[in-house]
C-alpha cells in the first residue's frame, strides 16, 4: 500500500509490481497513480494518470491510461502538456450534462444525467477530456467512435448528443477551424438478434433460471431484480420508483401507481406486485413521512456491474458473441406468454407499450384485472420448477 505523499511501485492482485506505475496517497487521502516512462527518447517522469484520466483508478485501469498516453504521444499530442490555457473538453460536456432539461417538465432525468456522465467518463474523458476544444482533431472522433465498434447504433448516437453541438457552435463563432465531429458515419442500425441466435437454450429456461437466482441474489439489488424479472418494467422506470408509487388494497395485495414524470411513455401506469416483491419492501413503505423517499438508494451506473452478475450467476448458455441484460426481460414475458397461447395484444398492454401505428393500440383498454390474470400466469411459470 502506498504511504502518504511518497510514490511506490504499484503491485497487481497477486503482489507482482507493475512496470512503469507507482501509488500515491494524496493529502486528501486518496489514491492516485503516477507513471515514469521513455518514449521515442524521451523521457516522462513523475506524471499524474490519475489526475489526467480520472478513471485511473485502479491498477488495471492506469495501465489502460499509460498506453492511451502513448498513442497520444506517438499521434503528436502530450497528454501531460499544461491545458491551463483555456477549458477543457471535460469541463465543458460536464457542464453541458448537468444543465440538461427533460424533455417533458413533468419528468426528472437525473438517472439519464447519469448515464451519459457514464458514457463520457468510459469513452470519451480518456481520448479528449484533458484537450482544449481547438486541440481536438478529426482523428480523435473517429478514434472515440471506434471504440464504440461493438455497440448499437443508438449507444454510437450518444456521441453526438453529447459533442456535435458543442464543437458546431464553437465552428460557427470562428472560435475553432472544423467540427471534427460532423458526418460521422454511425453504421447501419442492427435490430437486436432474436433468442435463437443468442441463447443455447430454451428461453423457457433462462427465464427460471433468473428468477431462481434473484430469490438469492444480493440483497441491496434483490428487490430491483426481482422487480425486473417479475413485473418486466424499464430499469430506468424502476429506478426512479418512490414510496409513493407502491400502493395496498384493502384485501392485502399491492401495486404500482408509475407517475408520467417516471414511465417512457409519459402517461400513468398501473400493475401488480407478486409476493417475492411485497417481502422485499422496507416495512416503512406506506408510512407519511417516507413518501418522498427513494425506493432505490444506490449508484445508477453500480446496478449495470450487478446484472452482470446475476446473469453470470445464473448460468445462462449464451452462443459465442451474444449477450442479454434485464430488457430481455421484456421479450421473454412476451415470448414465453406467447409460446402458452395468451393473447400478445393484451400481454403488449402489460408491457405499457405506446404504439400509435396500429389502430388497435389506440382504442384497446385493458382492464387492470384483465392485467393482472396475464401477470399471475407469468409469475405461475416463473415459480414452476
Amino acid at each position: 500500500m502506498a504511504r502518504k505523499n511518497k510514490l511506490e511501485i504499484a503491485t497487481d492482485k497477486n503482489g507482482n509490481n507493475i512496470k512503469n506505475i507507482y501509488t500515491l496517497i494524496n493529502a486528501s487521502g486518496h489514491t492516485e497513480y503516477y507513471t515514469s516512462f521513455m518514449l521515442d527518447g524521451i523521457s516522462y517522469q513523475k506524471k499524474n494518470l490519475t489526475k489526467r484520466y480520472p478513471t485511473a483508478t485502479t491498477p488495471t485501469k492506469a495501465i489502460a491510461a499509460l498506453e492511451s498516453a502513448k498513442t497520444d504521444i506517438r499521434n503528436g499530442i502530450n497528454p501531460f502538456e499544461d491545458n491551463s490555457k483555456g477549458e477543457k473538453v471535460r469541463d465543458i460536456v460536464l457542464k453541458q450534462i448537468k444543465e440538461k432539461k427533460p424533455k417533458n417538465k413533468a419528468k426528472d432525468n437525473t438517472h439519464y444525467k447519469r448515464s451519459l456522465e457514464l458514457f463520457y467518463y468510459n469513452y470519451i474523458d480518456p481520448i479528449i477530456g484533458h484537450l482544449r476544444l481547438e486541440k481536438v482533431q478529426r482523428k480523435h472522433a473517429l478514434q472515440i467512435l471506434g471504440s464504440l465498434e461493438d455497440n448499437t447504433k443508438s449507444f454510437k448516437l450518444i456521441l453526438n448528443v453529447l459533442m456535435f453541438k458543442i464543437f458546431e457552435d464553437e465552428f460557427r463563432a470562428r472560435r475553432i477551424d472544423t467540427n471534427p465531429f460532423y458526418e460521422l458515419d454511425y453504421g447501419t442500425h442492427k435490430p437486436k438478434e432474436g433468442f435463437d441466435t443468442r441463447l443455447n437454450e430454451p428461453m423457457e429456461d433462462v427465464a427460471k433460471k433468473l428468477y431462481k437466482t434473484t430469490l438469492d441474489f444480493n440483497l441491496s439489488h434483490r428487490l430491483l431484480f426481482m422487480m425486473s424479472i417479475m413485473v418486466v418494467r424499464r430499469i430506468g422506470e424502476l429506478f426512479q420508483l418512490k414510496f409513493s408509487h407502491i400502493n395496498q388494497y384493502s384485501d392485502g395485495s399491492w401495486y404500482v401507481i408509475a407517475t408520467e414524470d417516471i414511465t417512457k411513455t409519459g402517461i400513468i401506469e398501473k400493475y401488480p406486485l407478486p409476493k417475492e416483491v411485497v417481502e422485499l419492501l422496507p416495512e416503512n413503505i406506506l408510512d407519511s413521512e417516507y413518501q418522498n423517499e427513494q425506493l432505490f438508494r444506490f449508484a445508477y451506473s453500480g446496478m449495470f456491474l450487478k446484472q452482470s452478475k446475476l446473469i453470470k450467476e445464473a448460468d445462462i448458455k449464451l452462443n459465442d458473441g451474444h449477450k442479454i441484460t434485464s430488457h430481455d426481460n421484456r421479450y421473454l414475458f412476451i415470448s414465453i406468454l406467447a409460446s402458452l397461447g395468451i393473447d400478445t395484444d393484451v400481454a403488449d398492454r402489460c408491457l405499457s407499450h405506446n404504439n400509435k401505428k396500429h389502430i388497435k393500440q389506440i382504442y384497446l383498454e385493458t382492464p387492470f384485472e384483465n392485467r393482472k390474470k396475464i401477470f399471475e400466469k407469468w409469475w405461475e411459470f416463473l415459480r414452476t420448477a
